[in-house]
């Protein structure tokens, strides 16, 4: 497999794959949350969003929070401050490998049915949604079982009771990523 990937994910399910692969954090979207509608707004805007002033925000979560361009909402989970993420980011987005660049959207944090239409709809090529049930009609939804009574995938990243393997592996990451 190729090492030289970019993976962007709206939450850590991203750097998680990259870190099973031992694939290098090429995308900024590591250790981080961005809310779906966001995320697709970051992702459809790529190269307008690349440089972008980070700015710190007023919140009440436990961590900072930041605006990316004005529109983009950052949470900054695994960050102590808005200029650790911020140095973080730029490292990333230096890295990025525009020519081998996957999409993963998670089907959490408030989702909804457009934003995974939205999703769908983007251009790119080597693209994924995971989901919490089937979507016959989005054509690059992989349905995750075991979340149907939730209203999204929750921990995903959690480890099968049994196997030693996490539930978000029903995905062929394996094949997604060896893509051309």
């Amino acid at each position: 497999m190729e090492k030289n990937v970019s993976i962007f994910c709206n939450n850590c399910i991203g750097a998680f794959v990259a870190h099973d692969f031992r694939l290098p954090f090429n995308s900024p979207t590591v250790n981080l949350m961005i809310p779906p509608a966001d995320y697709i707004e970051y992702i459809t805007h790529l190269q307008d969003y690349t440089g972008a002033e980070i700015k710190e925000i007023d919140s009440d979560k436990q961590w900072p929070v930041a605006l990316l361009g004005g529109k983009v909402h950052l949470h900054l989970i695994h960050y102590k401050t808005v200029q650790e993420a911020e140095d973080a980011w730029r490292r990333r987005e230096r890295r990025i490998n525009w020519e081998r660049m996957f999409f993963v959207l998670i089907e959490t944090d408030g989702c909804t049915y457009d934003d995974l239409m939205r999703f769908d709809a983007l251009p790119y090529q080597h693209k994924v949604v995971l989901t919490h049930k089937f979507y016959p009609e989005i054509k690059s939804a992989f349905y995750i079982r075991g979340y149907e009574d939730k209203s999204g995938l929750i921990d995903t990243y959690r480890f099968h009771k049994v196997l030693p393997t996490r539930k978000y592996d029903q995905f062929n990451w394996m094949k997604f990523l060896k893509q051309k």
